[in-house]
């Protein structure tokens, strides 16, 4: 016995998506006859009594046309309302940094660290000494020959004078943060290391010691000058008009900026050249 003889016709249609012609059989059940006439689209209940002809309280059919149209107003007035608009220029702090995140703070908390264990040249493994060198090393040549010669003259060769500028001041003092940091762990594992013992380490603690004073008098002195007279002179570029005064102004600053920018350029590329010439010292200490 099958089961679909206690399912009615148009259900099957329904179901499998096709019309099906059914015929009586001489012991009165219904079995469908093997010819398929036209295939149809799935559809759902709600679509298939949307194409039924309905009743509109006066006998008289609507078509299912008309029904369609009036779900899919219908439909479109209750769609998911809009999302409101979120204001992206919303300016202001996000958080007031707190006393100890801020870059001197943090440059004499690792200062104070290499201070309390530089009473020995025994406090850390041989091991993991030359690991911290190595990676303060890398750390800090990196850092100087990327800065240096790459990422400020992309940015000056495609970005506006103004914005370049302004993404520099962000960006100068975090560099000149992390390069004194890995200056300054390069520093003092070379020395736990008893480097001091001999004349070519001696001269290598006394060139990262000259890195070092390099790279903190850019990143709390000239640093901080150069921006503050480039912003003074963004600030009177901007005017929407501009007096002999002025213009008399700008010149003055950005003669003054490119004297201290010019000071800061060579007290870094000094840094960057010691920090190389570092590399050869410890290419002698390797066997490879």
């Amino acid at each position: 016995m099958h089961v679909y003889k206690q399912i009615p016709a148009s259900f099957l249609d329904r179901l499998t998506g096709v019309v099906i012609e059914h015929q009586a059989t001489p012991y009165g059940l219904r079995r469908p006859f093997p010819r398929l006439r036209v295939p149809l689209p799935l559809r759902s209940a709600a679509e298939a009594a949307l194409a039924q002809p309905s009743s509109n309280g006066d006998g008289s059919a609507t078509s299912p046309s008309t029904s369609t149209a009036t779900s899919t107003t219908t439909t479109t007035t209750t769609t998911t309302p809009a999302t409101p608009a979120v204001n992206e220029n919303f300016t202001g702090d996000m958080l007031k940094p707190s006393v100890v995140n801020t870059p001197v703070v943090r440059a004499l908390s690792v200062l104070g660290a290499v201070a309390a264990v530089s009473a020995t040249s025994a406090v850390l493994p041989s091991a993991f000494g030359a690991f911290l060198h190595v990676t303060a090393y890398a750390v800090l040549l990196g850092a100087q020959l990327w800065n240096t010669f790459f990422v400020g003259i992309t940015m000056f060769k495609n970005l506006p004078r103004q914005t370049f500028g302004k993404l520099q001041a962000k960006m100068f003092p975090q560099y000149f943060a992390l390069t004194a940091g890995a200056n300054l762990l390069a520093l003092g594992t070379l020395y736990l290391a008893g480097a001091a013992a001999t004349a070519p380490g001696t001269r290598a603690l006394v060139a990262l010691a000259v890195s070092l004073a390099g790279l903190l008098a850019n990143w709390l002195y000239l640093e901080p000058i150069c921006t503050g007279l480039m912003f003074q002179r963004y600030d009177i570029e901007n005017l929407p008009e501009k007096t002999d005064a002025d213009k008399d102004r700008i010149a003055a600053l950005y003669k003054q900026f490119g004297k201290w920018h010019g000071i800061s350029s060579l007290v870094n590329l000094v840094s960057f050249c010691v920090v190389v010439a570092h590399g050869w010292f410890l290419a002698t200490l390797l066997a490879l």
